[in-house]
Parts: C-alpha cells; sequence; structure tokens
C-alpha cells in the first residue's frame, strides 16, 4: 500500500464503467485519484460516495476532445496535488456496422474517442510526468490486436491506439512508462441493450458483448485490480485472456489462416 501513498493518478472517463473502477482501485491502495469526465454531477455522485468509504477521490470537469479542456484539467491537478504520477487514458467509445455501411465521418468519430483523446491528453500531461517518472496507461481492447464483424471504426481506432502506445515505448522519454491494456468484453449491467438499435439488420450476435466474441466477460474489478499491479511492476502491456495472444501470433506468422480462423470464430451459431 505504501507504495502509492502521495502518488497522484487521473482518469479519463472516471464518472462510470471501467474508469470509476480503475480509479477507485488506486484510491483503495492509497493513491489520490482524480476523475475526469464530461458529467460534473455524475462524477460527484462517485466521489462523494468514495470519500464516504475513507477514499481520497477527486473529481474535475473536463472533455477530452476539446484541447483547451484537457490543459485545464492538468494545470488544475497539478495546483491542487502538485504533481502527476499516473494518467489513464481510459475514454472510448464502439459502434456496431456493416463494413460497407461505414463512412469516414464514423471512422473520424471513433478515431477522435479512441486515439485523439489518448493523444491529446498525453501530450498534455507528459511534461508533469517526465518530473515524476511517471506512467501512462491507455485502455485498448482485443479488437487492438484483430479485426473483428461489424466493428470496423472501432478495431481501426483502437489498432492506431496501439501504435501510438509502442511508438511512445520506443521513443517517448525514457524515464515515462506506457501501459497497454487489451481486456476482451467487460462485464456491464447494459451489456446485452447497450447495442440492440445498432445492431438491428446485422447478425443475431452483433448486439453482444464484443460483437458475439466468444469469450466469458472480465470483471471490471478484476481488471482495474490488475492494472494498479501491472503499473506497480512499470509493465508495457497486458492482453486478457492471456491465450488470445496464440490466435494473434498465429494471424502474424500467416495472416490467411488468422484470418480463417477469425471468420469461423465468428460465426452465427
Amino acid at each position: 500500500m505504501g507504495s502509492w501513498n502521495n502518488k497522484v493518478v487521473v482518469v479519463t472517463g472516471g464518472s462510470e464503467g471501467l474508469g470509476r473502477t480503475i480509479g477507485i482501485s488506486f484510491a483503495q491502495q492509497g493513491a489520490q485519484s482524480v476523475l475526469l469526465a464530461r458529467n460534473g454531477a455524475s462524477l460527484q455522485d462517485v466521489c462523494e460516495s468514495a470519500q464516504e468509504s475513507g477514499l481520497q477521490v477527486d473529481w474535475i470537469v473536463c472533455d477530452v476532445t476539446n484541447d483547451q479542456s484537457v490543459s485545464n484539467a492538468v494545470e488544475e491537478v497539478v495546483r491542487r496535488y502538485g504533481r502527476i504520477d499516473i494518467w489513464v487514458n481510459n475514454v472510448g467509445k464502439s459502434t456496431r456496422i456493416k463494413f460497407e455501411e461505414c463512412d469516414v465521418e464514423q471512422y473520424k468519430e471513433l478515431m477522435e474517442f479512441n486515439l485523439y483523446s489518448a493523444v491529446r491528453c498525453t501530450l498534455a500531461v507528459m511534461e508533469h510526468l517526465v518530473t515524476t517518472s511517471g506512467q501512462v496507461v491507455n485502455i485498448g481492447s482485443l479488437a487492438a490486436k484483430t479485426g473483428w464483424p461489424h466493428v470496423a471504426p472501432y478495431s481501426v481506432s483502437k489498432h492506431a491506439l496501439a501504435a501510438f502506445s509502442h511508438q511512445m515505448r520506443i521513443e517517448g522519454p525514457p524515464n515515462v512508462n506506457c501501459l497497454f491494456v487489451c481486456p476482451g468484453p467487460i462485464k456491464r449491467s447494459d451489456a446485452l441493450v447497450r447495442y440492440r438499435s445498432q445492431s438491428e439488420g446485422l447478425d443475431s450476435v452483433a448486439a453482444k458483448p464484443g460483437a458475439g466474441v466468444n469469450l466469458k466477460g472480465i470483471a471490471p474489478e478484476k481488471l482495474a485490480q490488475r492494472i494498479v499491479r501491472y503499473c506497480e511492476l512499470r509493465k508495457s502491456e497486458m492482453v486478457l485472456p492471456w491465450y488470445s495472444r496464440a490466435l494473434f501470433s498465429i494471424a502474424q506468422l500467416s495472416p490467411t489462416i488468422g484470418d480463417y480462423l477469425l471468420r469461423r470464430s465468428s460465426r452465427k451459431k
């Protein structure tokens, strides 16, 4: 617990879901968590509940699609706490659509949420992370490693986030670590209805978590705890479930075989 005392962790998209859980998990280990999101009322509710449990959790309204809003949030965190040790780029968005029906604007929208928001925040906070020998955590997806039916803009944007994370590891400040997290579907209370409207006219599995990928949902609490542990160890990448790496390795050696296995696994049962 002592290793996180006096450390400041900032999490974007912190008002709900995985972002909220990550912030709480770091606070449970003694860190000062600062949650960012656009909805101030939701942020306040989360923080008041956490504070009642004795956790150090604060909040700042921030729109990660806006340069000035991000800059203001970084400055406000440093003004309040004097430092930033971990910055978690958790904001993201998915969709369901046929490949041939997706236009450029839909790709742009997903790139803004899933790539540019992370780039914008990382560039804005980097000088502070250099000072603390801190870390950036980019929340990706298994879709950053492979294609999958009905999620083309999402997969493309997450692949781009993987490339950004890799570039940071290669030529970013040597004392700033970058952890890229690639989980499978995460358990949510609204998982079965979240993409129902977007999935009309698609395969019946499209509305399911992960667009029907045959993987057990990951509990957000367990994922968040593992992210904390990986940050303690300053690791570079997390892929869950671990055995999915086997398919990605096959696809690298033989794209033809890899695509064949993906098509077989994605067929409607």
